[in-house]
C-alpha cells in the first residue's frame, strides 16, 4: 500500500509542478501570437531570450514532476480498485504529457538559443512549431485528466467535486487542442484562450488534489470486512 510519505511527496510534486508551470508560462510575459508579424515575434524573442531559456528549464523540470504526481495518484487509485485499468490510463497519459512538455520546452529553448544571426524564416518556423505543439498537448492531457476524474468518482479517493473538476479540465483541454485549425483570431494556435485557460484549470485541479495528498485526507483502504489504515 501507498505509505504516507509516498503520498505526501507525490502531492508535493504536484504542487511544485503547478508553481513551475505557471512561472514558466507567465514569467516571460505575454508572447505574441503566430498571426503577428515576423519582425514583432523575432524582436520579442530576442528581447526576452533569457526569460525564455529560464522558462524552458522550468517546464523541463515540471515535466518530471507531473509524472511523479500522477504515479502516486495512480497508485492510490490502484489500491482501492485493483480490478480497474483506470490507474494505468492515468499513469500512461501522464508519461505522454510529461514527454510532450519536455520536448516542447527543449524546442522553445532552441528557438531563442541561436536567434541572433539566424534567418528570420527559420525562427518563425520553430516558433510556429512550439505554438502548435503547445496546443496539441491538450489532446495528450485529456487522457490522464479524464482517467483521474473517473478514478475519483469510482473509488471515492477524494471528494466527488474533484472528480468532476478533472473531467471538466479534460473537456477544456480537448477543446483547446482544436486551436491547431486557427491561424489568427482569438482561437489561434498557442494563444491564451486555447492553451492558457486549459493550463489554469488543470493547475487548479492538480493543486487541489496535491493538497489532499500532502495533508493525507484520503479515505482508508477497505479489505474484506475490516479497514486497513494508510500507515
Amino acid at each position: 500500500m501507498t505509505e504516507r510519505h509516498e503520498l505526501r511527496w507525490g502531492g508535493f510534486a504536484g504542487l511544485a509542478f503547478v508553481v513551475l508551470a505557471l512561472l514558466g508560462r507567465f514569467l516571460p510575459g505575454n508572447p505574441p501570437t503566430v498571426d503577428e508579424s515576423d519582425s514583432t515575434i523575432s524582436a520579442w524573442l530576442a528581447d526576452n531570450r533569457g526569460m525564455m531559456l529560464t522558462s524552458a528549464l522550468m517546464w523541463a523540470a515540471a515535466a518530471g514532476l507531473v509524472i511523479w504526481f500522477a504515479s502516486a495518484f495512480a497508485e492510490a487509485m490502484r489500491e482501492r480498485d485493483e480490478r480497474s485499468d483506470v490507474h494505468l490510463a492515468l499513469l500512461a497519459g501522464s508519461v505522454l504529457v510529461g514527454g510532450a512538455i519536455f520536448v516542447n520546452a527543449a524546442l522553445s529553448a532552441a528557438t531563442v538559443f541561436g536567434i541572433s544571426g539566424r534567418d528570420a524564416a527559420v525562427t518563425m518556423l520553430m516558433y510556429d512549431a512550439t505554438a502548435v505543439m503547445t496546443t496539441m498537448i491538450g489532446f495528450a492531457a485529456t487522457l490522464p485528466l479524464a482517467a483521474a476524474g473517473l478514478g475519483v468518482l469510482r473509488t471515492r479517493l477524494m471528494p466527488n467535486w474533484l472528480g468532476y473538476l478533472a473531467l471538466l479540465a479534460a473537456v477544456i483541454a480537448f477543446a483547446g487542442a482544436f486551436g491547431v485549425f486557427a491561424t489568427d483570431g482569438a482561437f489561434v494556435a498557442g494563444g491564451f484562450l486555447m492553451t492558457g485557460i486549459p493550463l489554469l484549470l488543470s493547475a487548479v485541479w492538480i493543486a487541489c488534489a496535491g493538497g489532499y495528498m500532502v495533508r493525507e485526507h484520503l479515505p482508508e483502504v477497505t479489505a474484506g470486512e475490516g479497514i486497513v489504515p494508510q500507515t
